[in-house]
């Protein structure tokens, strides 16, 4: 009886010779999976950003302008959660600043847009970050005078540091993998940068310097995962077509 007993069972030691295989199985396929899924999260955000910059565009031609940034830290069930701020009216849906924006610097204005929260989300479920020239949000900011076009003041840099710009009209950051100082979608709180990296607090410290540059995956102070997307302001105009932002019909 014993020995039908044994042999139909398993002892302790196989069983976690069992469970230790599954262990070395799963964490593989975990090892395999995770690429991808760091593939598909960046080809989402690159999705949105491609939306929102269409969506800007279409502001432009609306409004002559483009809008201030809204605050981060707002929460979604807050009315004016993703409104853009100046610095008179407080927050505003439609239209043009009435003066300066309050902050050069916030997440993107997805109601002033036409767009949802979700839209204005990165892959990693952070809002996308976003910096304008504050002269380009005041009525007629946008348009065109004859030959000449607005122009915008933001500097973007890769991380030696080069300048790849100075006269920038907006920037938009996603905040990648790590989030680093990004705006949690619906509660807005904030994270702190793991890596402590000085190129991504750049994206996130309100001037008018963002930095742009492919992934560096170390960690530590040279760590940048950040997505980073900017637009001149004539550039901006000539994508508004004829009959738009002062072009000739």
């Amino acid at each position: 009886m014993t020995r039908a007993y044994r042999a139909q069972g398993f002892t302790l030691v196989e069983i976690a010779i069992v469970l230790v295989v599954i262990g070395l199985l799963l964490s593989g396929g975990l090892l395999a999976i995770a690429p991808v899924l760091q593939s598909s999260r960046v080809t989402e955000t690159e999705s949105k950003l491609d939306r929102i910059e269409e969506a800007l565009v279409l502001h432009a031609i609306i409004n002559g302008c483009l809008p201030c940034p809204a605050t981060g830290a707002t929460a979604s069930a807050v009315a004016t959660a993703g409104q853009a701020v100046d610095n008179t009216g407080g927050a505003y849906a439609t239209g043009c600043a009435d003066a300066a924006c309050t902050n050069g610097q916030g997440v993107v204005p997805w109601q002033n847009l036409g767009l949802s929260e979700a839209d204005a989300t990165d892959g990693f479920g952070y809002r996308i970050s976003y910096g304008v020239t504050n002269a380009l949000t005041l009525d007629g900011g946008m348009d065109r005078a004859g030959t000449s076009y607005p122009a915008g003041n933001i500097t973007v840099t890769n991380t030696v540091p080069v300048n790849l710009t100075t006269i920038a009209g907006y920037a938009l950051v996603s905040h990648g993998d790590d989030h680093s100082l990004g705006f949690a979608a619906g509660s807005g709180v904030q994270t702190i940068d793991p890596n402590n990296s000085g190129n991504q607090t750049e994206n996130t410290d309100g001037d008018a310097v963002f930095v742009q540059d492919d992934l560096i995956n170390v960690s530590g102070a040279t760590h940048f995962d950040d997505i980073v997307r900017w637009r001149t302001a004539p550039l901006i105009v000539q994508l508004c077509g004829a009959g738009a932002c002062g072009n000739p019909s």
